[in-house]
């Protein structure tokens, strides 16, 4: 009995000691910063498809430089900072290393951010124990706020007993690494990564480059880099709550990942924890998401193009009142209604792969249909604005890739501004149709009250599709009150529109602003307004000024820049013209139109792109009706 006592408790030890082990494993984690990683050679860097592989935009605020990617890995939040202040490293004879210039660098962050007072990866782990190993700025990440690193080498030798020898010491006293590596195109380099990564693939390993490689550097991508992360045994693409698409990250949530690694969390963060979704074949697939996302990109440009063009030229004749050309116009507008349509449709396809089958495709299509309906006595603008308001709503509800895969959908993750929900391009076209479509079903209403109905229905479901639950667009969700409360006030009030009834409506926008923003707060994925709301508490209003200021110039920059403010003056000079023409029967709907037009606007910053669109439908529409006036006289 004794006997098998003593072998129990041998057992429970043994147990006890090697999982204390596997827990300090896990905890351990190292981020190697490279100077180049394509997907070509992936294949060269991992022996097995242990991992996690996606993208991550490495775009920062300006200036645009490797201590701005290094501040903003290090700090939790894009920042950027001038590349001069940085002087170099220091190794103190206690073995501690110094940042020279660190104190400069954070104090023109701080005055770049209003004073806000940043988190620091290298103060909130401090105890936890940050090491470095390198030769240059990417030091940064590991230093506390006075430049200080407590462990670790300035200088890197490519020799696998020194780099294995020297991770193993400063890893026995810390619990991150940060490890700077330049492959440098070297074969050699390339194969002792790949037995490093082998040798401590145990611990947890976030590779990131810190520039797009020039494999991957294409005209439209300058900022998208692929990113790996070794986390055990798990196989697939990353994803975070920040972006919610599969397979791609954002800079803020390496700071978060480390924290909570290290069993840290930061209420003011930005960024999310990453998640590795479960793929086979997931180099492949990561592959094929790169190709088609670029594929994405021109498909987008090629056809906000052809907008932007028909804009310009329909304006010409329009403002010259060459009526005569009027039926050319209708027939370029309806191509591009009946095309947006087409665009969500196909977004249910993986045809953008292969780009010229895509276009190909799509513009026959498009064309075959717009010729079909231009001979019949149809309103082309009413029935396609209804069909494509149900098909957003149905993807947004159902299926958000089919909005997230077309154009006017698409979200542009080469420049990182946004990643899901609603562009300021498709909350556009949802506006103006919802709007439009109701106009066109109005006279299909047998009573008042059912009317009533339909329109509370109609401008209702604006505010849940466009509400941090979906489409979070907050720019959007705030121009979608507006419009419920011009619809209310135009269609509900009748005759009855005192001020009591007008202050009751601000009184209702304002509820229905309050429930949304309440509920995203109690969800689980909160969205960038919660966060941001979230910020103004911990940072004060300076951070509110901070953002204000970015989105301000940043509507001011795109608004005045071409193709924008061609299309924009092109639009106005269009209806001008058009509202000199008597007998124009839309009165009401043109209003309401341009008005939420503008309000998407201002409150948006790429509001140009929502008020574009609004206008497109808006002048197709009014071109319609004096076509149909016309062949009634």
């Amino acid at each position: 009995m004794k006997k098998h006592n003593i072998i129990l408790i041998l057992a429970l030890i043994l147990v006890f000691l090697f999982s204390s082990v596997s827990y300090a494993i896990q905890d351990k984690s190292i981020l190697i910063l490279l100077d180049e990683l394509d997907l070509a050679n992936v294949e060269e860097t991992l022996s097995d498809e242990d991992f996690g592989i996606g993208f991550m935009n490495l775009r920062t605020r300006r200036p645009y430089n490797n201590e701005s990617l290094y501040f903003s890995i290090g700090t939790g939040r894009k920042v950027g900072v001038k590349s001069e202040f940085y002087k170099g490293l220091y190794k103190n004879k206690d073995g501690t290393i110094k940042v020279v210039g660190f104190e400069n660098m954070l104090k023109d962050l701080t005055k770049r951010n209003n004073n806000i007072e940043l988190e620091i990866l290298g103060d909130r782990l401090k105890y936890k124990g940050l090491s470095y190993i390198g030769d240059n700025s990417s030091a940064i990440v590991a230093a506390d706020k006075n430049g200080n690193i407590k462990y670790g080498e300035i200088e890197i030798k490519y020799d696998e007993k020194w780099l294995m020898g020297k991770t193993n010491f400063h890893l026995s006293d810390s619990n991150i690494l940060v490890l700077s590596y330049e492959i440098a195109e070297s074969k050699y380099r390339a194969d002792l990564l790949k037995r490093y990564i082998d040798k401590f693939r145990d611990y947890n390993i976030i590779i990131i480059p810190n520039k797009v490689s020039d494999k991957m550097r294409y005209i439209l991508n300058k900022n998208l880099a692929p990113v790996i992360y070794l986390n055990g045994d798990n196989r697939g693409l990353i994803k975070s709550s920040s972006t919610k698409r599969e397979g791609f990250i954002t800079i803020e949530d390496i700071f978060v990942e480390l924290l909570s690694i290290n069993g840290e969390e930061s209420f003011s963060a930005i960024g999310n924890r990453i998640n590795i979704i479960d793929k086979e074949n997931n180099l492949a697939q990561a592959k094929n998401l790169f190709k088609k996302t670029i594929n994405l990109i021109w498909i987008t440009s090629i056809f906000h193009g052809i907008v932007y063009f028909i804009q310009a030229y329909s304006a010409y004749y329009i403002y010259k009142n060459k009526k005569e050309k009027f039926d050319d116009i209708n027939i370029y507008n309806n191509f591009i209604v009946i095309n947006i349509l087409i665009s969500l449709l196909m977004g249910a396809s993986s045809l953008h792969i292969n780009i010229v089958l895509y276009l190909f495709i799509n513009m026959l299509t498009t064309y075959i249909i717009t010729m079909f309906i231009s001979d019949k006595d149809i309103n082309t603008i009413g029935l396609f604005s209804t069909l494509t308001y149900i098909l957003i709503i149905f993807g947004i509800l159902f299926y958000p890739e089919i909005i997230y895969n077309s154009y006017i959908g698409f979200n542009n993750l080469f420049y990182g501004a946004r990643y899901y929900g609603f562009n300021n391009g498709i909350m556009g076209v949802l506006l103006v149709t919802s709007i439009i479509s109701y106009f066109f079903v109005k006279d299909l209403i047998p009573n008042k009250f059912i009317d009533n109905l339909v329109c509370l229905l109609y401008f209702s479901i604006n505010m849940v599709v466009l509400s941090s639950n979906y489409g979070a667009n907050t720019g959007g969700f705030l121009t979608s009150v507006v419009l419920f409360l011009i619809m209310a006030y135009t269609n509900l009030l009748g005759e009855d529109r005192d001020i009591k009834n007008i202050l009751l409506l601000i009184l209702i926008g304002l509820l229905i602003f309050s429930i949304n923003m309440y509920f995203d707060y109690f969800s689980n994925e909160k969205s960038h307004a919660i966060d941001f709301l979230v910020r103004i508490k911990n940072f004060g209003i300076s951070e509110f000024v901070n953002m204000f200021k970015i989105k301000v110039k940043e509507l001011i920059k795109f608004t005045l820049l071409p193709p924008f403010s061609i299309v924009i003056v092109s639009q106005i000079i269009s209806l001008k013209s058009l509202l000199k023409i008597k007998d124009i029967l839309l009165k009401r709907e043109i209003y309401i139109i341009f008005i939420t037009g503008i309000i998407g606007f201002i409150l948006n910053d790429t509001g140009m792109i929502t008020f574009i669109y609004m206008v497109h439908y808006l002048i197709s529409l009014l071109i319609y009706f004096n076509i149909e006036n016309s062949s009634r006289i």
